[in-house]
Protein backbone atom coordinates (compact mmCIF):
# COMPACT_ATOMS: atom_id res chain seq x y z
CA UNK A 1 0.00 0.00 0.00
CA UNK A 2 2.69 2.55 0.68
CA UNK A 3 4.05 1.76 -3.02
CA UNK A 4 0.95 3.21 -4.30
CA UNK A 5 0.72 6.60 -2.08
CA UNK A 6 4.73 6.57 -3.31
CA UNK A 7 3.87 6.42 -6.84
CA UNK A 8 0.84 9.29 -6.70
CA UNK A 9 3.49 11.42 -4.68
CA UNK A 10 5.88 10.94 -7.36
CA UNK A 11 3.15 10.98 -10.20
CA UNK A 12 2.33 14.60 -8.78
CA UNK A 13 5.58 15.79 -7.94
CA UNK A 14 6.16 14.83 -11.90
CA UNK A 15 3.45 16.85 -13.09
CA UNK A 16 4.11 19.88 -10.77
CA UNK A 17 7.59 20.35 -12.09
CA UNK A 18 6.64 20.24 -15.58
CA UNK A 19 4.07 22.93 -14.95
CA UNK A 20 6.42 25.05 -12.92
CA UNK A 21 9.18 27.19 -13.68
CA UNK A 22 7.73 28.00 -17.24
CA UNK A 23 7.49 31.93 -16.21
CA UNK A 24 9.87 31.82 -13.18
CA UNK A 25 10.64 29.93 -9.88
CA UNK A 26 10.58 26.24 -11.13
CA UNK A 27 9.48 25.37 -7.62
CA UNK A 28 6.62 27.48 -7.33
CA UNK A 29 3.76 27.40 -9.34
CA UNK A 30 2.29 31.08 -10.32
CA UNK A 31 -1.30 31.70 -11.24
CA UNK A 32 -1.37 31.08 -14.67
CA UNK A 33 1.05 28.00 -14.61
CA UNK A 34 -1.74 26.36 -11.83
CA UNK A 35 -4.79 27.67 -13.93
CA UNK A 36 -3.00 26.13 -17.12
CA UNK A 37 -2.03 22.80 -15.21
CA UNK A 38 -5.76 22.46 -13.86
CA UNK A 39 -7.14 22.85 -17.14
CA UNK A 40 -5.34 20.44 -18.90
CA UNK A 41 -4.95 17.63 -16.37
CA UNK A 42 -8.23 18.44 -14.03
CA UNK A 43 -10.56 20.10 -16.94
CA UNK A 44 -13.46 19.18 -14.62
CA UNK A 45 -12.19 20.63 -11.62
CA UNK A 46 -12.32 24.42 -12.33
CA UNK A 47 -15.96 24.09 -13.51
CA UNK A 48 -17.16 22.17 -10.06
CA UNK A 49 -15.13 24.86 -7.91
CA UNK A 50 -16.96 28.10 -9.88
CA UNK A 51 -20.69 26.52 -9.16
Amino acid sequence: MNYNLQDAMAGLIEVFHSYSGKEGDKYKLNKGELKTLLNEKLPGFLRVLLL
